[in-house]
């Protein structure tokens, strides 16, 4: 196995599967520690496991390895010592160990939660705060594979800003960031939590809605423009909303197809005016 396939795998594990196996691993250390005896040290092998499940699993679980690592290491130390021997010495070393270890613990810590923090950072629109397209993507391609499973229907929703550039013209970009910012906190607050809302660029916003048929994802739509509207009127800002919805009882062959479909709606509601919302189901029809 590939180390890059190697980390995936033990990303997807969970912490007590890591913690029990970070705590094998030191057993085994141990052992091979123990038999080749005094002359050679294994001790930096000790800390594979602790930063591992660290890195992986966090810092509760690696300082928990990293005390594990520190108890074998000494019962190894304190039997190859043999008798008699110094106890102040032994504890000395004990308690470096211990040190040495935790420390290892907490590095693996810190460069788990800069990881996540990157990671977060990749999937997140730089202005919204919402997520972007590639995370977007990202979804909809897993929620479009369990449709297929399950024959579950969904929906996509596509949001675009009426006359948003006149906000940018008389208001400034960081008046129009703002507006783009509110519009993200308005459609979150109206989602579920499994739903997604992601920044596409500029003023257009995409929407999914897993496991949403037609009647379902309407109601949501219409309440979140009728939020939105009221949102915007108490700053007096120009702008309306015209809402593309596409709910697919087939899902379609891909994530472009999908959104394609959904922006096409987007912009005949534009076409009607402005300020207004169409919905479509595509595929089959819903059983």
């Amino acid at each position: 196995m590939r180390l890059d396939a190697f980390a995936r795998y033990l990303s997807r594990q969970s912490g007590l599967s890591l913690t029990i196996f970070g705590f094998a691993l030191s057993l085994v250390t141990g052992m091979f520690d123990y038999l080749t005896g005094r002359d050679i040290s294994l001790e930096p092998f000790y800390l594979l496991p602790i930063f591992m499940v660290a890195l992986f699993a966090g810092w509760p679980a690696g300082l928990i390895i990293a005390v594990v690592s520190a108890v074998v290491a000494s019962a190894v130390d304190a039997i190859q010592a043999g008798a008699p021997f110094h106890l102040t010495v032994l504890f000395w070393n004990d308690v470096m160990t211990l040190g040495a270890f935790g420390v290892t613990a907490r590095i693996g810590a810190v460069l788990k939660r800069a990881l996540e923090h990157e990671q977060e950072l990749a999937r997140t629109d730089d202005v919204t705060g919402a997520a972007n397209r590639r995370a977007f993507f990202e979804a909809a391609r897993t929620e479009m594979d369990r449709a297929r499973r399950y024959q579950h229907p969904f929906t996509v929703a596509y949001l675009d800003l009426d006359n948003f550039k006149q906000v940018n013209d008389r208001f400034g970009h960081s008046a129009g960031d703002g507006l783009l910012r509110l519009v993200a906190q308005v459609v979150t607050r109206d989602i579920r939590a499994n739903d997604v809302i992601a920044g596409l660029g500029g003023d257009e916003f995409a929407v999914l809605l897993p496991e949403t048929g037609g009647e379902a994802a309407r109601a949501v739509m219409e309440r979140i423009q009728k939020h939105l509207r009221e949102a915007v009127q108490q700053t007096n800002w120009p702008v309306t909303f015209s809402i593309g919805v596409a709910t697919f009882s087939a899902p379609p062959d891909n994530v472009d197809n999908m959104l394609r479909q959904a922006d096409d709606l987007m912009y005949a509601a534009k076409q009607d005016g402005k300020n207004t919302l169409r919905h479509a189901v595509v595929g089959a029809p819903e059983m």
